[in-house]
C-alpha cells in the first residue's frame, strides 16, 4: 500500500474490490460498522435494494436513439416519440433520478449512519452536519483512462446533444420545405446518433471486460478521511469501569515475596479480616506512635515509627503493606520553629475574626479562612456556578462540540448513488436542513472543494459551505481552492438535485483529473495519508466555521 493507514489498507488491501450488492461490500460495511461502535456512538444500518450496475442501461439509451435514427427513414414519427423519451429518461437517469437504470435486476446493499449528537439546551437548536462517504467501488470505464479522463466534461456534453438533436432532426426532416433534400436529412440524423455508439460501447466494454477495482483513492480514501473527522470531533470512550474482586485473595507473607507483588522497600503486617478497614491516611502509607521526646527540644512531638516485620502471619488476617520512611520530626514537616506552643498562638490570635490578620508584630500570617465575600449576595451562588462552569468548559471547543453531526458510509455509489439517494429517501424531513459534506476520491493530488458539478444538471455547492471552506483556506493559508466537476454524479450531486444542500470535497492531480476514479485496478498504491489527514483537518475545520 502506498500509504501507511490501517482505514485504506483493510478496506483496499484486506477486504479488495467491494462492488455494489455483492458480499464484498457487505463485508466493508461490517467493518465501518465496527469502527463506529468502537467510538461510542449510535450506529444504524439501513438496508435497501438497488440496481446492481447502471451500464446496461445507458448502452439501451444509445440503442433506442441509433434505432430511432435508422428507423425514421421508414417510421419517422414513431421513432422521433422512441427518441424523445430516450433523451428525457437518460437526463433524468443521469440527474440521479428516476431511468432505465430502475429497472434493471437489483440486489441487498446498506448504508451504517453513525450520530454524534450533542447535550443542547431547552428551545436551542444545533448545526446538523452530514459527513458522507461511499465505501463500495466502482468497475473501471474506458472514458476514464489518464489520456481521456479530462475530456469526459466535453464526451457528456456532446451525448447530451447527441441524444437530444436526433429527435429533433427526425421531425425538422418532415417538414415540406426540405423534403427535396431527403434521404440527405436522414444521413445527417445518422452523423448526429453517432456519438451514441461511444455509450454503447464503453457501457458493454465495461460489463464484459473489466473488473471492479481495489478502490483505494475511489473511495476507501474518503472512509479514511470520514474516520478521521471522527477521530477529531468524537472523544474515545471512557474504558470500562473496574471491577473489584468479590473475595480478597489471602496469601502467606512468604507467597506474596515470591510472587513480586510486593513493592521494594516495603514491610508487611497483618490485621484481621473482621476488622473494618481504616479511613485513608492523606499523610501517607505510615503508622502513628506514642508522642515520643526528640533530643534537642523541651516539649513532646510525634514522630513516626517503622511497622514491625512479622514473620508469621495470622491465618484469620489478610495483607497490608506500608512505604518504610525514615524518623521525622513533626515540626519539621508542619514548617514551625521547634518552640511553637499552639495554644500560647492561640491566644495572641484571639478570635476567629482576626484568624486571617496579620498581628502587628511582625510576626506574619497566622492563617486563612475561605472568605465570607459575597455570601449575603442572592446572586453569588448562581455565579459561583458560572464561574465553576467556565472553568470546567474552558479547554473545550464549543464550535465543534455543539454541532450535529451524522457521519455516514454509503453504498452502491457506484450504481448510481443509490446510498445518498435511499438516505435521503427515508431521512430526507431531518436532514432538509442539514450541510452535507461529501468526501470522494481525497488520497492523491491537491484538495478542492466542487463549486459546480452535475452531469444532468450544472448545480452549484451550497453557499453557506463554500463560505467556511473559503474561510478556512484564507485563515490557515491553505493551498486549496474551489474547482469544477463534472465527470460523473457524485453523493453531493444526488443530494443537490433533490433539493438539499451540499458540498463535495476531493482532490485533483496537475492536469485537473481525479485520479484513479473509475479506472485502473485503484490499490491505493498511489495515495498518500498525508493528503487523507490534510482532507480530514480540512472538514473539520469548515464544521467548526458553520
Amino acid at each position: 500500500m502506498g500509504a501507511d493507514n490501517e482505514h485504506l489498507t483493510r478496506l483496499a488491501a484486506t477486504i479488495g474490490p467491494r462492488p455494489a450488492t455483492t458480499d464484498a461490500e457487505a463485508r466493508a460495511a461490517d467493518y465501518v460498522q465496527h469502527v463506529f461502535e468502537g467510538r461510542g456512538i449510535p450506529v444504524e444500518r439501513q438496508d435497501f435494494d438497488c440496481p446492481r450496475t447502471y451500464s446496461w442501461a445507458f448502452v439501451l439509451y444509445g440503442l433506442l436513439s441509433i434505432g430511432s435514427a435508422v428507423a425514421s427513414r421508414w417510421q419517422p414519427w414513431p421513432a422521433v416519440a422512441v427518441a424523445l423519451v430516450a433523451a428525457l429518461v437518460m437526463l433524468s437517469d443521469l440527474d440521479t433520478r428516476w431511468g432505465l437504470t430502475s429497472l434493471m435486476p437489483k440486489g441487498p446493499s446498506q448504508n451504517v449512519i453513525a450520530r454524534w449528537v450533542p447535550k443542547v439546551r431547552r428551545g436551542e437548536r444545533s448545526v446538523r452536519v452530514v459527513v458522507v462517504a461511499h465505501y463500495d467501488s466502482a468497475r473501471p470505464v474506458l472514458a476514464f483512462t489518464p489520456s481521456l479522463a479530462r475530456h469526459v466534461p466535453l464526451a457528456w456534453a456532446a451525448l447530451k446533444a447527441s441524444v437530444f438533436l436526433v429527435p429533433l432532426a427526425i421531425a425538422a426532416a418532415r417538414l415540406p420545405w426540405l423534403k427535396d433534400l431527403r434521404p440527405w436529412t436522414w444521413y445527417a440524423t445518422l452523423v448526429l446518433a453517432a456519438p451514441m455508439l461511444l455509450l454503447v460501447a464503453t457501457g458493454i466494454h465495461r460489463e464484459l471486460f473489466t473488473r471492479a477495482s481495489a478502490g483505494g483513492n475511489d473511495n476507501a480514501s474518503g472512509v479514511a478521511a470520514m474516520f478521521g473527522v471522527l477521530e477529531r470531533l468524537v472523544p474515545e470512550p471512557e474504558s470500562a469501569p473496574y471491577e473489584p474482586v468479590a473475595e480478597p485473595v489471602r496469601h502467606t507473607e512468604e507467597e506474596a515475596w515470591a510472587a513480586q507483588v510486593v513493592p521494594e522497600d516495603s514491610i508487611l503486617s497483618y490485621t484481621p479480616v473482621s476488622t473494618p478497614r481504616e479511613p485513608v491516611d492523606l499523610l501517607g502509607d505510615v503508622e502513628w506512635t506514642e508522642p515520643a521526646r526528640l533530643p534537642g527540644h523541651g516539649q513532646e512531638e510525634m514522630g513516626f515509627e517503622e511497622a514491625p516485620r512479622s514473620s508469621e502471619p495470622s491465618p484469620v488476617t489478610e495483607p497490608t503493606w506500608h512505604k518504610s520512611r525514615p524518623r521525622e520530626s513533626v515540626s519539621d514537616w508542619l514548617g514551625v520553629e521547634g518552640g511553637f506552643d499552639a495554644r500560647d498562638e492561640g491566644r495572641k490570635i484571639g478570635s476567629w475574626d482576626q484568624f486571617g490578620e496579620e498581628p502587628d508584630d511582625g510576626s506574619g500570617w497566622k492563617g486563612g479562612s475561605a472568605g465570607s465575600e459575597g455570601l449575603d449576595d442572592p446572586e453569588f451562588a448562581a455565579s459561583e456556578a458560572a464561574r465553576i462552569r467556565r472553568r470546567v468548559t474552558s479547554g473545550v471547543d464549543h464550535a465543534l462540540s455543539e454541532k450535529e453531526v451524522w457521519f455516514v458510509a454509503t453504498g452502491a455509489a457506484g450504481a448510481g448513488q443509490w446510498g445518498m439517494r435511499a438516505l435521503l429517501a427515508e431521512y430526507g424531513e431531518d436532514l432538509r436542513d442539514a450541510l452535507i459534506v461529501d468526501l470522494e476520491c481525497v488520497g492523491a493530488g491537491t484538495l478542492a472543494w466542487v463549486t459546480d458539478e452535475g452531469v444532468g444538471r450544472r448545480r452549484g455547492c451550497d453557499r453557506r459551505l463554500s463560505g467556511a471552506a473559503k474561510r478556512v483556506v484564507r485563515d490557515g493559508k491553505l493551498p486549496y481552492q474551489g474547482r469544477e466537476h463534472r465527470t460523473w454524479p457524485t453523493d453531493a450531486a444526488a443530494a443537490l438535485a433533490r433539493g438539499f444542500r451540499a458540498m463535495t470535497i476531493t482532490a485533483f492531480d496537475i492536469n485537473g483529473r481525479v485520479p484513479a476514479r473509475h479506472w485502473g485496478p485503484d490499490d491505493g498504491d498511489s495515495v498518500a495519508t498525508e493528503t487523507i489527514d490534510a482532507a480530514s483537518d480540512l472538514v473539520t475545520a469548515i464544521i467548526r466555521e458553520l
